[in-house]
């Protein structure tokens, strides 16, 4: 049995890391938090990130931590998520949806290394149209992660019909033979959730191949007006209850999905 742990939303520790002139990119308190967890569980996180935040973009990250990107690669990944927290792409066009995640993808290529960026990511609000979603397939991406619900209560993601996607409640993924791209439900957002709520909730989970687990960046930081101070708590609880529980963290890639 294993789980993916993600985080959506990311920008602002890249912003850090550009703007200081760090020895190591684990200097930043935000990345330094997901190398204790690595240590701690043999966690891995990928983290899914905007290209722009104010005056910050992508562009101006540097070069200089690439090497240590790449060393690694084997926990910490990096993949596209929208080209920023207004974008959201319940009406994409193909071009769209290309231009955006092509950016970010070359950007991560560029500061990061090619070995670096992930082929499974989740796209902001997990809205995509099916055209969106070729854009997608055409620059590499393999499947998402999107909010379909529970299967009492069912939800929407990436303009999928339920009828098709209906087994994703039962099975690991869903595989969607006309774009020829894999899905998968997110079971628990964590920043939803407070701390003493969380073991019940995944306690109804265990068992199943495969758990889906995310937060967001922005909850981390005592700036923001809706900071979580038991931020690394919730993920230390999480996440000891899944390797308690004899699940072992990867990457979506990692999974052997048939497309049958």
């Amino acid at each position: 049995m294993h789980f993916r742990f993600s985080v959506d939303d990311n920008i602002w520790f890249l912003k850090d890391l550009a703007q200081n002139n760090y020895n190591s990119i684990f200097d930043n308190s935000y990345l330094a938090l997901f190398k204790r967890l690595h240590k701690k569980y043999n966690l891995k996180v990928q983290l899914n990130l905007f290209y722009q935040y104010e005056d910050f973009d992508l562009s101006k990250m540097p070069d200089k931590y690439k090497q240590e990107w790449i060393n690694n690669k084997d926990w910490l990944q990096l993949s596209f998520h929208s080209k920023n927290e207004q974008t959201i792409y319940t009406d994409s066009s193909y071009d769209e949806l290309y231009i955006d995640c092509q950016t970010v993808n070359n950007e991560i290529k560029r500061f990061a290394g090619a070995e670096v960026l992930n082929p499974f990511t989740t796209i902001h609000c997990c809205k995509t149209t099916q055209e969106g979603n070729m854009a997608l397939k055409t620059l590499g991406v393999k499947g998402l992660a999107g909010l379909f619900g529970t299967e009492n209560n069912p939800n929407q993601s990436y303009s999928l019909k339920y009828n098709d996607y209906k087994n994703i409640y039962t099975d690991c993924y869903y595989y969607d033979k006309a774009i020829d791209m894999f899905f998968v439900n997110i079971d628990m957002v964590i920043n939803t959730f407070e701390a003493s709520d969380i073991i019940p909730y995944l306690k109804k989970h265990i068992g199943k191949e495969h758990i889906e687990i995310m937060i967001h960046e922005q909850y981390f930081y005592p700036h923001y007006y809706r900071h979580q101070p038991d931020y690394e708590n919730k993920l230390n609880t999480a996440i000891s209850y899944l390797i308690d529980n004899n699940y072992k963290s990867c990457f979506l890639d990692e999974i052997k999905m048939s497309e049958d």
